[in-house]
This record gives C-alpha cells, sequence and structure tokens, in this order.
C-alpha cells in the first residue's frame, strides 16, 4: 500500500471513532514531532510546548470526524497547522501576560478560515521550515525499511548531513564509487517518499 492511501485509511478511521487507540497512537507518532517542534521553535518552553501538543491532539480528535480527506488541497495541513497555531498563540500570550484569544473559535475543518494572530511575526516560516524537517525525518524513517543498512547510512551522511565523499569513504570504509553508487540507488527512493508524503497531507 502507498503513503497515500495509508494515510487516507488511517484518517478515515479516525473519522470512524475515538476509542481505536491503535490509530490514535499511529497518527500521534506521525504528528507529535512536527507540533512540539513548531511550539519550541516559537519560543515556548518545553512544559508549555507539550501542553500545545495535548491540546492540539484533543481539539483534533474533538472534529476530525467531520473532516473529508482531499489530498489534492492540503487540507490536513492546513488545518493541523491552524489549530496549533491556536494553541500556541494562547501559551504565548499567557506567557506573556496578554489576554488569551476568545474561546469562541471552532477548529471544524469545514470552516478553518479564521484570523488567529500571529504569536511570533513568523509563524509561517517557522510552520513551514519544521514541516520541511519533519517531512524529511518521516522519509527517512521509511527509507530506513527499504534500503540496506551500509548504502542508507553512506546516503544519509553524504546527501543528507552533507559530508564529503573521500570523508565518507574514509569513515564507511569504501571506496569513493561506492559512496557515488549508494547515492544514485537511494536518492530516487528517497525523492519518491518526500513526494508522497508532500503529496498526501
Amino acid at each position: 500500500m502507498d503513503s497515500s492511501a495509508t494515510r487516507k485509511t488511517l484518517i478515515n478511521r479516525l473519522r470512524k471513532t475515538n476509542s481505536d487507540t491503535r490509530s490514535w497512537a499511529e497518527f500521534y507518532d506521525l504528528y507529535h514531532r512536527l507540533v512540539r517542534s513548531v511550539a519550541l521553535k516559537a519560543g515556548l518552553s518545553q512544559t508549555d510546548a507539550e501542553d500545545v501538543v495535548q491540546e492540539t491532539f484533543f481539539k483534533v480528535s474533538k472534529s476530525i470526524q467531520k473532516f473529508e480527506y482531499d489530498p489534492s488541497k492540503g487540507r490536513f495541513r492546513s488545518w493541523l497547522c491552524l489549530i496549533t497555531k491556536q494553541q500556541v498563540a494562547n501559551l504565548y500570550r499567557k506567557a506573556h501576560k496578554l489576554p488569551e484569544l476568545p474561546a469562541s473559535w471552532n477548529e471544524d475543518p469545514d470552516e478553518p478560515h479564521v484570523d488567529i494572530p500571529d504569536p511570533t511575526n513568523n509563524w509561517e516560516a517557522i510552520w513551514e521550515a519544521e514541516d520541511h524537517k519533519h517531512t524529511i525525518h518521516l522519509a527517512l524513517t521509511r527509507l530506513k525499511d527499504r534500503v540496506k543498512p551500509k548504502p542508507y547510512q553512506i546516503f544519509l551522511a553524504h546527501c543528507i548531513k552533507g559530508m564529503d565523499v573521500k570523508e565518507v569513504a574514509s569513515i564507511m570504509e569504501v571506496s569513493a564509487n561506492e559512496v557515488y553508487l549508494a547515492k544514485s540507488r537511494v536518492m530516487p527512493l528517497f525523492e519518491e517518499e518526500i513526494q508522497a508524503l508532500s503529496a498526501t497531507e
């Protein structure tokens, strides 16, 4: 089953019931790092960032039954971004002794276009940067299951961490040709995972 089908199946399972603990655990594993890292980059403490994670997933669980999966519009990513932004904004405002946002905001996915004040004056850039890192993390996790350990480590060192060919060859005890070969074989698979993840969220 490809990534798109897997993600759609997961969201459809969550829409049907809130008692599917296995599906919620899978969903949490997919997104909690992204929500936490965005909250931290927005300037919140570790404790407040954890609160953002809990509140964001609580809000999602309340309204996901109304969500219609449409990857062509990128609706889920936008919706999750908006819910996270609301939670970050409230905790950010609390930390700076500002009034909380009105409690009337509705996380209904059918009405996602609301104006929530930017808690950082740089929210979109923070979200996009962390979302990009999150996508790479997920792609590498999936790639690891598709590639033998040594080519994966060579690819990780050279193409992800940016080490030069000679350095990688020396550390991994392989020839320069093997480094180039690992790159040529693994890169298309990595790009395939990135494309699938980007298209399904």
